[in-house]
């Protein structure tokens, strides 16, 4: 079930119980209770990166992820982790470069690759339940997309249009974007 259908599903379940049709109510839900939108996961972006790279391989009939594929994809992480949860998967700074949002320490890692896929392998990190549904979520949501789709989808959103090139991306941005 994805991070939207478990929403529903809660927000439905809290409403029959709310009127006394139900008694049985199983919630299931984030971890944490309507966080400070100033916490974090405290993972870092490579270790993100690293759990995007390897789920990635681990799909029947996938390409590897590109370096500029995967900056994406974190961006969209960091967004959805910060609508569902209130708090950031990690804390480095993602910055509006030329090609759309990008984290320079996960940049400077696979930077060699160039536009050739990411071709490491390592095992699937582990994380919390709440980081592993985030990440699936949006690689269904996103990984179907080609790197220079995901450039061109975050080239119209708020985010990266409204920050100056090579800025910052701000929390608070992201927030009212992903929010919406």
């Amino acid at each position: 079930m994805s991070v939207y259908e478990s929403i529903v599903t809660g927000l439905n379940e809290a409403l029959e119980y709310a009127k006394g049709e139900r008694s049985d109510l199983k919630t299931t839900s984030f971890e944490s209770e309507q966080p400070d939108r100033q916490e974090s996961f405290g993972l870092s972006a490579l270790d993100v990166a690293k759990w995007l790279i390897a789920y990635n391989n681990a799909q029947e009939n996938t390409d590897f992820l590109t370096p500029l594929k995967l900056q994406k994809l974190l961006y969209y992480a960091q967004g959805t982790a910060i609508k569902y949860t209130g708090k950031t998967l990690f804390t480095e700074p993602i910055y509006a470069w030329q090609h759309g949002p990008a984290v320079p320490t996960v940049y400077e890692q696979y930077k060699n690759y160039g536009k050739k896929p990411i071709d490491e392998n390592f095992p699937l990190p582990e994380f919390n339940n709440d980081v592993n549904i985030i990440l699936q979520d949006v690689y269904e949501d996103y990984g179907q997309f080609s790197a220079w789709k995901l450039v061109e989808m975050t080239h119209n959103e708020d985010p990266w249009c409204e920050t100056p090139k090579n800025g910052k991306i701000s929390l608070e941005k992201m927030n009212e974007f992903f929010s919406r």
